[in-house]
């Protein structure tokens, strides 16, 4: 595989160079927690909730989606997200909060990354019809997703078992 800038440079993504230093380090992470083992993405497609300028996007496409649906408020973030559909005619950008109207957009997969506010998705877990991946903030929270049914996996065990302190974990709807 080539590297990542010429990657990004030859399907004509861009993104902020913070975003970029991002994407170059998660890539391993995401590929071990936002694809749950058995899903294959091919010819699907992501409801990516929390999109950014759409690195999470790429990631999705670069592993089979057809297609990605963005929901992201950010202004700054979707304008950069709006410059990369302009080049990527499989995005799909939506400006606004995330609310549960948009688990109704027709998809096969949903990530949601969005800072706190993933407690919305407590009311709907029954209601979900595709696989679901949440990165969840708060132990709180944590616990709530896990009564509710879902599936809690802390990516920040050490080799030991043992627990760090970080308060995010993956929380995981049919996969």
């Amino acid at each position: 595989m080539q590297p990542l800038n010429r990657e990004l440079l030859a399907c004509r993504w861009r993104f902020s160079p913070p975003r970029l230093q991002m994407l170059q380090s998660e890539l391993v992470d995401w590929q071990k927690h936002y694809l749950p083992p058995k899903l294959d993405l091919k010819g699907k497609t992501v409801l990516d909730v929390g999109a950014g300028e759409g690195e999470t996007a790429f990631f999705f496409l670069r592993n089979g989606a057809a297609q990605v649906t963005c929901v992201e408020v950010n202004q700054v973030l979707a304008g950069r997200l709006r410059y990369n559909a302009v080049r990527h005619p499989e995005l799909k950008v939506i400006e606004e909060p995330f609310s549960l109207n948009h688990l109704a957009l027709k998809h096969d997969f949903l990530k949601v990354d969005v800072e706190g506010y993933e407690e919305t998705l407590l009311t709907a877990a029954k209601e979900l019809v595709a696989p679901a991946v949440v990165e969840v903030h708060g132990l709180q929270l944590v616990d709530r997703f896990e009564a509710a049914g879902w599936r809690i996996v802390n990516p920040h065990k050490t080799s030991h078992g043992r627990s760090q302190t970080h308060c995010n974990r993956y929380a995981y709807w049919m996969c």
